[in-house]
């Protein structure tokens, strides 16, 4: 077959499968949602992405230009947000504002001889769950709440538990990569191996990859440090001390002590002090005699664990009810893996020392995603979630039985306050007046899909005036990107609801009012300002009086001039200048709450972090506030929209708009009434040493 044949077969293949892909796409297209018709937890399909395509050009045919933003001469028409792909320009993604949109351009690039190949993009779900073969009969997992956990995490691979034990299998296929160089105190050398199985057992029970075999840990993302105290007769208390305070040394956040005596040493319980004072999380097996106290369990710095039978519904029989506790786990038939000297396996293992490491895994969690948690608020954490047992107050269970899921939550939950209460716990305290960045509280916490995510979705906080994201939990609190705002007025203008870095979901933009009261009927409302995000920027230092109505329409009143207000600085990133009260505004220095205390700083800062940069101009309007027919300058940001009324007392002329409520109506129909907590303060809890 000649080489022009092959070409025009080639062609007709291509043409045909784009034909088809097209009415699938069509077929398979959302319609617009009517807000008041979305569900509370809306989820996407996987399929074709109707309005993202793929584009492969000729570059002979289709020049790119490389000077400023690349573009392809043969896609300079197409009304779409474009971007190279492949480095060298021949592969590009179109993102057009919905499908039909992208059906009818779609058919356009069909008849350009610049144009190689088109695919619609294809939604691939991001879906945590361990292939593990043995984990449907590992109960306790499911029991003590940890494949609702991993939505958030795995455990951060710097969280590091010592398992202080008789050593650990380095050759497990399970435990491969698991363990960092440990140390054997028995022997003293630097090879921690397993002569007994126990050590093995715990560390299986705790960290066990997920790697499609065997079974899969509580914190299968977490390190273990392996520390060899033991053998078939027991450990001594001086080689345990010893081992904590190597686990000191090398940086151990949690230690497991599944090991206990009926008789105390001071030279260990010293020893555990010094691990409490280092912020490092204790945990010990509460003992397998119902009638003995049990140490090292029973020191006040060591989160104690008692037994629970396999279903965690009742205290074990043979879980001491004499020792101090603080919650129980599963402590019968946990399935592990299993070492005997010779061959790696996995057997189910009975005893409180098997519920120790349960619990040592969700505080590896909650560290995780709470690094610089204190011991104190870790165990009040595992604590205040754990379930309470029926009848309540049974002695030796301790608050009840473990819940690592809701313990993460509480770890979550500790993220949005941090980033809560660095602005707005002055006012809540009566330390500032200014109006609220975030708001008062929370008015609904949960899930979203997010595409990036291991899970598929991320944890939300919705505030009045934001939605509070946890964008990556590995990130420490410090990262000011680990908790962000969303772009949650760009999706609200453009009707793009974002579920994931670049994938959107096509919606009517929303028809919330942006500014004044929220029943106002006539100010403008977000969909207003899509008619102006392509605007061109004012010139500097001009007088703004340019007006826009509900309608979209834009004038002009020279009236406004008075008012002197003027276009300041370009945002080069976008393309826009930001009003003179509005850059005033995001300059200034107030009371925020830092390290431990009040003091003044800059408000906002990294200086767009908490609005992102501006989409819309500035524009004046009328609008009701207080139910009085107001002159409001309106400027859109990323991430809220800015209002200035004149009319305004001092220190409410400038306002963060209710974004977080516009945004949670759009997208769910409705706004829950009341917040999650009366207390805005008990979000944000603030904790110090080991001590706490």
């Amino acid at each position: 077959m000649a080489r022009g044949d092959q070409r025009e077969r080639a062609s007709r293949k291509q043409v045909a499968r784009l034909l088809l892909w097209i009415v699938l796409v069509l077929a398979t297209a959302s319609p617009l949602i009517d807000p008041s018709l979305v569900q509370a937890e809306p989820t996407v399909p996987p399929g074709p992405l109707a309005a993202e395509w793929g584009v492969a050009i000729d570059p002979l045919q289709c020049p790119v230009a490389r000077t400023g933003t690349p573009r392809a001469s043969c896609l300079a028409r197409v009304p779409a947000d474009q971007e190279a792909i492949a480095p060298d320009g021949t592969w590009w993604r179109l993102r057009f504002a919905d499908s039909a949109h992208a059906a009818d351009w779609v058919a356009r690039l069909l008849r350009s001889p610049g144009i190689r190949e088109l695919e619609p993009a294809v939604r691939l779900s991001y879906q945590w769950t361990p292939g593990d073969p043995l984990v449907a009969q590992q109960d306790w997992l499911r029991v003590a709440g940890f494949p609702n956990a991993w939505d958030d995490t795995i455990g951060r691979v710097d969280v590091v538990v010592a398992v202080i034990d008789s050593g650990v299998a380095a050759s497990h296929p399970d435990l491969a990569g698991k363990l960092l160089p440990g140390y054997d105190y028995l022997h003293r050398d630097s090879e921690p191996d397993d002569e007994v199985g126990h050590g093995t057992a715990v560390a299986g029970i705790i960290a066990a990859a997920a790697d499609g075999q065997g079974i899969t840990g509580g914190a299968p993302g977490v390190r273990l440090l392996p520390l060899k105290v033991g053998d078939q007769s027991g450990a001594s208390s001086l080689l345990i001390a010893e081992a904590i305070y190597g686990a000191i040394e090398r940086g151990a956040q949690v230690i497991n002590l599944s090991l206990g005596a009926d008789t105390p040493s001071a030279t260990l319980e010293r020893a555990i002090e010094q691990a409490y004072d280092q912020g490092i999380v204790v945990v010990a097996a509460a003992g397998n005699t119902p009638d003995a106290v049990t140490f090292p369990a029973s020191y006040p710095e060591v989160i104690a664990v008692g037994g629970a039978t396999a279903d965690g519904k009742r205290l074990a029989s043979f879980s001491s009810r004499l020792t101090r506790v603080d919650l129980i786990a599963p402590a019968e038939n946990v399935l592990t893996t299993s070492w005997d000297g010779q061959e790696p396996g996995w057997e189910p293992r009975t005893g409180t020392s098997f519920a120790a490491p349960i619990v040592s895994a969700a505080a590896a969690l909650v560290r995780s995603i709470a690094p610089d948690s204190s011991v104190e608020w870790v165990r009040q954490a595992l604590r205040e979630t754990a379930q309470p047992l029926d009848p309540p107050g049974q002695p030796g269970a301790g608050s009840g039985l473990l819940s690592a899921s809701d313990a993460v939550e509480r770890a979550v939950l500790r993220r949005f306050a941090q980033a809560w209460q660095r602005a707005d716990l002055p006012v809540a305290a009566g330390q500032a007046t200014r109006s609220w960045v975030w708001g008062p509280s929370a008015f609904a916490v949960g899930r979203e899909p997010y595409a990036e995510t291991h899970a598929g979705t991320r944890a939300v906080a919705y505030f009045d005036k934001a939605r509070l994201e946890l964008t990556d939990p590995d990130k420490p609190p410090s990262d000011p990107w680990s908790v962000t705002s969303g772009l949650l007025a760009k999706e609200l203008i453009t009707g793009l609801e974002q579920v994931g870095d670049a994938t959107f979901v096509p919606r009517q933009p929303a028809a919330v009012p942006v500014a004044g009261d929220p029943d106002d009927p006539n100010g403008p409302t977000y969909a207003t300002l899509a008619a102006v995000l392509g605007a061109p920027p004012s010139g500097e230092g001009e007088t703004i009086v340019q007006t826009i109505d509900r309608a979209g329409q834009v004038g002009s009143d020279e009236r406004l001039a008075g008012y002197d207000v003027r276009a300041g600085p370009l945002v080069p990133e976008t393309g826009h200048r930001v009003a003179s009260v509005f850059w005033e505004f995001l300059q200034r220095t107030d009371v925020v709450y830092e390290a431990g205390g009040f003091t003044t700083d800059r408000l906002f800062w990294p200086l767009f972090a908490v609005t992102g940069f501006p989409i819309t101009e500035a524009y004046w309007t009328r609008a009701k506030v207080g139910g009085i027919e107001r002159d409001v300058l309106v400027q859109c940001f990323e991430r809220r929209c800015l209002t200035y009324t004149p009319d305004n007392p001092p220190g409410w002329r400038v306002e963060l708009g209710n974004v977080g409520q516009h945004y949670y109506r759009w997208r769910y129909g409705t706004v829950p009434t009341g917040p999650v907590t009366n207390d805005p303060v008990a979000l944000a809890p603030v904790d110090s040493g080991g001590r706490g």
